[in-house]
């Protein structure tokens, strides 16, 4: 580490717009230093001490050691303006599983699609099969110089998608030398161990017209499991609940003040389901809460305490402690970069970039389940007594020939996730100048990303189906389908799985060399391994993702033709050219398996989903000096930006700016911009095939919801209606039933581009009286209007009761008699639309303070100081889903907190540097601010549960300079250990708790001296 260079550089810092500091510029020129001429994020003009009108944040590559950072997404979410971004937590998900090992950033709150990221102002090939989100796991650590982030509409300037704004990342040029970094981490609860190490070496040639870079670099996570914490430990949790006690829980009407609506519980279970078989022989509904009557051994089905829709408290179903993914999937990730520069000629440089990396993610999630399996009456594993009681009068053995069985198959197996993904990108382009005046670039940018998802996971239907129907043959239990092949099961009948003409044997022939084996369902670990192999399948999804952009643009100022009296105009005109393409594939066997899964379309979870779009594009850029040099006005300067982008899918739109900044004098200046964004449909949004999804939600026709909502009486007039007509009595309808409903999502082609007007209004004081202190304000404002959107499960079933009829919302529903329960939702559609707005607003504030204590007369050498304040004020955050749906305000609420705050000490003194970090969040609501509004009685929960604690993480470094080539360190994170919410259990921090590690870098010189060791 370069000493110097370090004492000069603050832990996070913010371009604020001083006179005569170039942008992320830590320290002031010393003589004979010549300032290039700087782009900062935002603009593509160039010129010597520019500084954007809008706010951009920076984040120097010292900051990221400081951290002990070998996760770019990670340390970048400790930023206010980036704090809701997809971490490795947040992807390890059942319902998720293909975002597991993804760092995603999302700007804003507003999501990670509507955030641009850039490398070197240039675009990055997605990692998200269908979106343009880029895994910043793909970004090389040790070569990034800085990232800045702006905040903002920024469509005129780099193209769609940066409605939000943008991250910039960029890297190092012209290295030379050699540079190492190696350190290893692990937890003090277990689990999530990190090993790290990077190469930097470059070096220049052709008398130092050319450059080569090379970087290698390698980092692995291993996962953290439930079973390594303790609040997330079978049995330990403690969950927030409905009261049981209080009727007003379900029932505004008899709703008891004294008594809290939601209290913590432990021992909460599924209503219905259990780990060795849950077994309905009739459908006594009205006497019991699940309608289960026996366990898998015979006895009797005990019913839990109720707590809202399919969670009890006690009885015999699974816990839900049971139900467990990873908290952090394992990673590893190795990276190649090769980059070269070379003058080939004094107004001409060719610059080249090629790019590898591979990481792969390893998480296992939760088991398969059934629910209403059907089991006839002649299976040999069938308790007795369940036998008989199927058979008396209002029996699923005399309805149905059988008993319905609900099971959680625990002993078949998690599913288990192997995620590979290889990224190749490439860079060509010439850049230089046309004349003293005008500069140019050139390039070309390719990139592909290829994931590979090797899933394990039971083949529930047709192979379950045979080895679950299981009959007395001449040697023992035998599957039916073995002895009869034309013997088909009646199936799922909860799910109305059955099995269509030509459905049956598409993953097996039957007969008797089927290689079918019975499956014992009745009670766990009853099963061989052979049979347990015969109905589990391993299976590989693909994707590709593919992306080319041909760009050119000219630079320069008007002083050869014209200047103001302020100066020159500068200016920038340019072209593109983008080419998007994804292709995501599943594997034949899930196909089949699937569309076997769900016989009434044929259609499953797995569909093939590809398409691709292109743009072409021309934009500009002027930059209008109005006054320089004069009493209160040093410089004073407007500018605007205009691109128009020609869509293949969606046509033609026009994004724009304009903005001012205003430097009073050396310590006050004024910045402002104005702004329309857009972001286009992506691939996902546009050509996604029809595919199954699960989704569980309250049914609002149910007795327990039907007095919800904002206009009760037109719920319960619009559930009388629907439910009246299909022979079911309004009054006495309950659906509390742990299946979840399946319906289907899809794209839809007709999608327009999303437009945001964003506005930001600040100022920069750098106060003369008070050496090394800095202070930036910055108001935004951000509107999207038609904002692509799928209405939510939820609010589809909810609106089509709650408004008025007819309305649309009810056609993307269906009831039917499932199972004899007769009644329920067994279907809805998810279809995206330009139908949402959302709102946010905020104040952003950084304070960055370089402390010598020499400048106040000190003269004992202690050290030097930096002290650097980022923080937000968010002021709203509101979603509408669709026109004339009710808001959803979301400030103050879970990932939205109102206040935060990152503060960092930095003591540099002599060889010694010592880092201070703090990342604070103000606590943030449990419950939904509607919730919150309505609780007049004050009961909806005891006071320390209505808010999720306050994020207050600390870390702490220190770091010593061996010699003038070595450096050591060690650090802390989450010093204080703060620990997620049990219920929560990634919020408000990671659940990786406190972690240590240890490191050393080295900077060995020249290629030369290191070989040499010189």
């Amino acid at each position: 580490m370069n000493l110097s260079k370090l004492l000069g550089t603050t832990v996070l810092t913010s371009v604020i717009g001083l006179a005569g500091a170039a942008a992320a510029q830590d320290a002031p020129a010393g003589p004979g230093t010549t300032v290039d001429e700087v782009v900062v994020t935002g603009s593509r003009i160039r010129l010597k001490d520019y500084t954007a009108p809008n706010p951009v944040t920076t984040v120097t590559s010292e900051s990221i050691e400081f951290s002990g950072a070998t996760n770019l997404g990670a340390f970048l979410t400790d930023l206010p303006s980036l704090t809701n971004s997809l971490q490795l937590e947040e992807g390890a998900e059942t319902d998720t599983p293909g975002l597991s090992g993804l760092n995603l950033l999302n700007l804003r709150n507003l999501g990670a699609v509507r955030t641009l990221v850039l490398i070197d102002g240039r675009r990055h090939v997605s990692s998200n099969p269908g979106a343009a989100s880029v895994d910043t796991n793909s970004i090389p650590t040790a070569l990034v110089e800085r990232v800045e982030v702006l905040t903002g509409g920024a469509s005129a300037v780099y193209g769609a998608d940066g409605v939000s704004g943008v991250v910039n990342f960029i890297m190092k040029k012209d290295f030379e030398g050699v540079d190492i970094r190696a350190q290893t981490g692990w937890s003090e609860a277990g689990g999530g161990a990190n090993n790290f190490v990077s190469l930097l070496m470059g070096d220049n040639f052709a008398e130092g017209r050319g450059n080569v870079t090379l970087n290698l670099e390698y980092s692995g996570d291993d996962a953290v499991t439930f079973f390594d914490r303790d609040y997330t430990r079978p049995g330990q949790r403690s969950i927030l609940i409905s009261n049981p006690d209080d009727p007003g829980t379900f029932n505004p009407d008899d709703d008891d003040p004294s008594l809290y609506d939601f209290v913590p519980a432990t021992n909460t279970r599924y209503i219905d389901t259990t780990r060795g078989g849950s077994i309905y022989t009739n459908f006594n509904t009205a006497t019991t809460l699940s309608g289960v009557t026996f366990l898998s051994d015979g006895s009797r089905f005990v019913d839990g305490r109720s707590a809202g829709g399919f969670i009890a408290v006690g009885g015999s179903g699974t816990p839900l402690d049971d139900f467990n993914d990873d908290l952090l999937p394992g990673l590893k990730r190795g990276a190649v970069n090769l980059n070269a520069r070379f003058e080939a000629a004094p107004n001409a440089t060719l610059f080249a970039e090629l790019k590898y990396t591979n990481s792969q993610a390893t998480f296992f999630a939760q088991p398969s389940y059934f629910y209403g399996l059907h089991v006839p009456l002649d299976n040999p594993y069938l308790p007795a007594v369940a036998r008989a009681d199927a058979l008396t009068p209002g029996g699923l053995g005399l309805s149905l020939g059988g008993v319905l069985l609900a099971r959680d198959n625990f002993d078949l197996g998690t599913q288990n996730y192997d995620i590979t993904r290889e990224t190749l990108r490439g860079v060509i382009g010439l850049e230089g100048s046309l004349s003293d005046r005008i500069d140019y670039e050139v390039s070309l940018v390719y990139g592909r990303a290829d994931q590979t998802t090797d899933n394990r996971n039971v083949i529930i239907y047709d192979r379950v189906f045979a080895a679950a129907d299981v009959v007395n043959g001449p040697g023992g239990p035998v599957c039916r389908s073995n002895l009869d092949p034309n013997a088909i099961p009646l199936g799922d009948l909860f799910a109305q799985f059955a099995f269509p003409t030509g459905a049956w044997g598409r993953t097996f022939t039957p007969g008797a060399g089927s290689g079918c084996l019975p499956l014992n369902l009745f009670g766990e670990n009853r099963n061989s391994r052979e049979a347990i192999d015969w109905v589990t399948g391993d299976y590989t999804n693909t994707d590709t993702i593919d992306q080319t952009v041909l760009s050119g643009f000219i630079t320069g100022d008007t002083e050869g033709w014209f200047s103001l009296p302020a100066g020159p105009v500068n200016f920038v005109l340019g072209a593109e050219y983008r080419e998007e393409s994804s292709d995501s594939r599943p594997a034949p066997i899930q196909e089949v398996a699937d569309a076997i899964e769900y016989p009434l379309t044929g259609i499953g979870r797995a569909s093939r989903t590809q398409g691709s779009f292109d743009v072409k594009e021309v934009f500009g850029e002027l930059s209008v000096p109005i006054l320089r040099d004069l009493p209160f006005a040093q410089d004073l300067r407007i500018g605007a930006a205009y691109r128009y982008s020609d869509y293949s899918t969606s046509g033609g739109t026009e994004t724009w700016n304009v903005n001012a900044r205003w430097q009073v004098n050396d310590v006050l200046a004024f910045r402002a911009t104005k702004a329309r964004a857009v972001r286009a449909p992506n691939i996902n949004d546009l050509f996604a095939a029809r595919q199954q999804t699960f989704v569980s939600f309250a049914d609002p026709c149910s007795q327990e919801n039907v007095d919800d909502g904002e206009n009760p009486t037109l719920r319960r007039q619009n559930c009388a209606a629907d439910l009246t007509a299909m022979g079911v009595n309004p009054n006495t309808f309950i659906n509390n039933s742990s299946e979840a409903t399946g319906g289907f999502i899809r794209g839809n082609p007709d999608l327009n581009p999303e437009e945001a007007d964003t506005f930001t209004l600040g100022f920069t004081i750098s106060p003369s009286l008070i050496r090394g202190l800095s202070l930036s304000v910055d108001y935004y404002d951000i509107t999207i209007d038609d904002a692509i959107q799928a209405y939510d499960p939820q609010t589809i079933v909810n609106n089509c009761y709650d408004l008025p009829r007819p309305n649309a919302f009810c056609d993307l529903i269906a009831r039917g008699d499932v199972g004899g329960n007769n009644g329920r939702i067994v279907s809805f559609e998810q279809i995206p639309g330009n139908i949402a707005s959302f709102q946010t607003s905020g104040v952003d504030f950084t304070v960055r303070y370089a402390l010598d204590p020499a400048d106040f007369g000190f003269d004992r050498d202690i050290g030097r100081f930096n002290f650097t304040l980022i923080g937000n004020k968010l002021e709203d955050l509101t979603l509408v889903e669709a026109s004339g749906a009710q808001p959803n305000d979301d400030l103050g609420e879970e990932d939205a907190p109102e206040w935060q705050v990152t503060f960092d000490a930095t003591w540099m003194y002599r060889d010694v540097t010592v880092n201070y970090g703090v990342a604070w969040a103000r606590k943030t609501s449990r419950f939904s601010n509607a919730a919150m509004a309505a609780d007049v009685d004050g009961d909806l929960a005891a006071p320390n549960l209505l808010y999720f604690d306050a994020k207050n993480v600390h870390d702490l470094q220190a770091r010593w300079q061996v010699n003038d080539r070595f450096q050591v360190y060690g650090g802390v994170n989450n010093l204080w250990d703060q620990q997620p919410e049990a219920d929560d259990y990634t919020y408000p921090v990671s659940p990786m708790g406190r972690f240590f590690y240890i490191g050393m870098s080295a900077k060995l010189g020249s290629i030369r001296d290191a070989l040499f060791w010189r």
